[in-house]
């Protein structure tokens, strides 16, 4: 790999663009996040001429002669840039310059396109460069930066059968439609590291806090042993989980909250002692009593005094919530009231 540097303009990017040959989300890319402020203010460093980070590329080319450009760093650099010229961002934000403030790209002069088209970015195109060393270059780029988090780091570098599983599930619009996850979190990946937590949790119990977590995407990434029966465990779980807190996840969508809930509902799948009919509506009861004590519990000006049970289950959420042990407080508290009432 030879990570040759040169210029190019901004036009040389719109023809590959324009032309469906630029692949902007390769499979070691995290998902588009900046925002607009954050967009703008990089629009506004090119029509200043200023300079801006370099970007990198590899050129792949199939046997009937096309080249695409797959962009290895720099993906939401050219995501702006696109944005822009394409009409759909209008420059503001605290770092814009006056000079630039509201701008479009309908409201640019001729000659200001035409600077625009021609400004040069600074490319590092890797040649010859292989999926394992580009997912590499990628990890080394990203690790020292506090852009990246932990799961869009295991995302450039993972591409196989686990971080495949914990994507697709994560995709799921029912995580978003419920509020387990909210729109900012999707963009940052959380959705999917909460999804592996939730099947590892299924898998081998629960991790103390996130160690660990990693091994299953390096161990799992090229054979998944009972891949489809893991992820038909998990739907049910997830399933059952709102089914038996009567269809309306309030007061369990907090991750702490529901990942204990997940867990104790997986453990009665797994061992087939999942509570139907009238004993489903008994358990149902039981765990809305159940949370109406613990939100009552947790009020810090709540003068009530509560049973074990509650107390212990609402220290556990409340102190060092990811240790091993105080999930498994919760995980067994929650269990208990489903059990007793499984056929």
């Amino acid at each position: 790999m030879n990570p040759n540097a040169t210029n190019h303009p901004i036009s040389y990017f719109r023809k590959y663009h324009d032309d469906r040959q630029l692949d902007l989300s390769p499979v070691f890319q995290r998902k588009p996040v900046w925002n607009d402020a954050q967009a703008s203010y990089l629009l506004d460093s090119i029509l200043s001429d200023l300079p801006i980070p370099e970007i990198y590329v590899r050129s792949i080319i199939d046997d009937e002669g096309t080249t695409v450009l797959e962009v290895v760093d720099g993906q939401q650099r050219l995501r702006s840039i696109i944005r822009f010229f394409s009409n759909d961002l209008k420059l503001a934000g605290p770092d814009v310059t006056p000079t630039w403030a509201g701008a479009r790209w309908d409201t640019l002069s001729s000659d200001q396109k035409e600077r625009f088209w021609s400004y040069k970015l600074v490319v590092r195109e890797l040649e010859g460069a292989s999926d394992v060393e580009v997912r590499d270059m990628f990890r080394r780029l990203n690790a020292n930066q506090s852009n990246l988090n932990a799961q869009e780091l295991l995302h450039s570098q993972y591409h196989g059968e686990f971080i495949g599983v914990v994507e697709e599930l994560a995709n799921d619009s029912w995580w978003l439609d419920n509020k387990i996850v909210t729109p900012a979190q999707v963009r940052r990946m959380i959705d999917v590291e909460f999804m592996a937590e939730l099947l590892v949790g299924i898998m081998a119990g629960p991790l103390d806090k996130k160690k660990g977590l990693e091994d299953y995407f390096n161990d799992f990434d090229e054979d998944f042993p009972d891949k489809d029966r893991w992820i038909k465990i998990f739907k049910r779980t997830r399933d059952l989980s709102k089914e038996l807190v009567g269809g309306d996840l309030s007061g369990w969508t907090s991750k702490t909250e529901f990942y204990s809930l997940f867990l104790a509902v997986a453990r009665c799948v797994v061992e087939q002692e999942v509570p139907s009919g009238e004993r489903l509506s008994s358990v149902a009861d039981r765990l809305s009593s159940f949370r109406t004590q613990v939100n009552r519990a947790k009020r810090r000006d709540s003068k009530e005094r509560f049973d074990e049970q509650v107390t212990k289950y609402v220290r556990a959420t409340t102190l060092a919530s990811t240790d091993r042990g105080r999930r498994l407080d919760r995980i067994n508290t929650i269990y208990a009231l489903i059990s007793d009432g499984a056929a």
